[in-house]
């Protein structure tokens, strides 16, 4: 079986050392809000579920009927969310890694099984993304805009001379999963412009 950790151990890391990676287009399934409470908001769960919901149907297709072309088993990968800072709120948008032979037909299948009503299916998208040029490192059992490892980021990207995409956002990879702990290990990632500084990523994937 596949499993990212193992595999893709240098976009996946579990290191406090910020490192540079690239990581292109790829399929994600998505869904998007907004939160007070970050990760213990209703709204964010409710979407959070959903959205691993679907992507735990699509691993295991061939034990459900659903018939996918290339299928190799696989763990499925973890859920990640980008969160831009605003006043009393932040928006979020839930991303989660999908492998290169699952595509939106197979998707749409799968949602079909989740049976969620309306108003929740119509939330959960299959999107072509990418994230671009991000320096990233985790940190243990912190979350949010005021965590250590972002000011540490932050701090990386001035001595190095790069600059930021946005400063209003930031990416969170819940490693360990969700509900978030004290015991939770989050992969924080800023984005940045390739055009500064000449980051020279790690990984490119």
């Amino acid at each position: 079986m596949f499993n990212w950790e193992t595999y893709e151990t240098a976009e996946y890391q579990r290191s406090e050392e910020p490192t540079l990676v690239e990581l292109t287009t790829r399929s994600y399934i998505t869904a998007e809000g907004k939160a007070t409470q970050h990760t213990a908001d209703d709204n964010f769960i409710l979407l959070a579920e959903a959205v691993e919901k679907v992507a735990a149907l699509i691993a295991d297709s061939q034990d459900i009927g659903i018939e996918v072309t290339g299928f190799k088993p696989y763990r499925p990968y973890p859920i990640q969310a980008v969160w831009t800072v605003g006043g009393t709120e932040e928006q979020f948008k839930i991303w989660l890694k999908q492998p290169l032979f699952i595509h939106q037909d197979i998707f749409e299948t799968a949602k079909k099984y989740a049976n969620w009503e309306k108003a929740i299916s119509d939330q959960i998208h299959f999107e072509q993304l990418a994230e671009g040029t991000e320096i990233q490192a985790t940190g243990h059992g912190e979350i949010g805009p005021h965590a250590k490892t972002l000011q540490a980021l932050n701090a990386a990207i001035e001595e190095a001379g790069f600059q930021r995409a946005h400063l209003d956002t930031y990416r969170e990879l819940y490693l360990d999963g969700l509900p978030f702990s004290e015991k939770s290990d989050t992969l924080f990632r800023l984005k940045l412009d390739p055009a500064v500084g000449d980051p020279k990523p790690k990984v490119t994937n």
